[in-house]
């Protein structure tokens, strides 16, 4: 079960070494905890989407990102073989 805090739940997600680190740093420099920085991020995050949901750009953007991470993976494709 997982863990709470008054309204507040405890959740686990794995990020790139290199991400953390850049938010270490923001952290640091806004005199924030990395959990209480990382729960900013996703608050407003979750409020973006639901703007972007109520005035129907969020397929619009799911379709955006999904171009992106295939022209990525084409690319790095192509530096492989070149």
């Amino acid at each position: 079960m997982p863990k709470e805090k008054g309204n507040m739940q405890a959740v686990t997600i794995w990020i790139k070494k290199d991400l953390v680190e850049k938010i270490d740093q923001f952290a640091e420099k806004g005199d924030l905890t990395r959990s209480k920085l990382i729960s900013n991020l996703v608050e407003v995050g979750v409020e973006e989407l639901t703007i972007m949901n109520k005035v129907g750009i969020w397929a619009m953007a799911r379709i955006y990102e999904d171009i992106r991470q295939r022209l990525r993976g084409n690319k790095s494709k192509t530096k492989e073989k070149g």
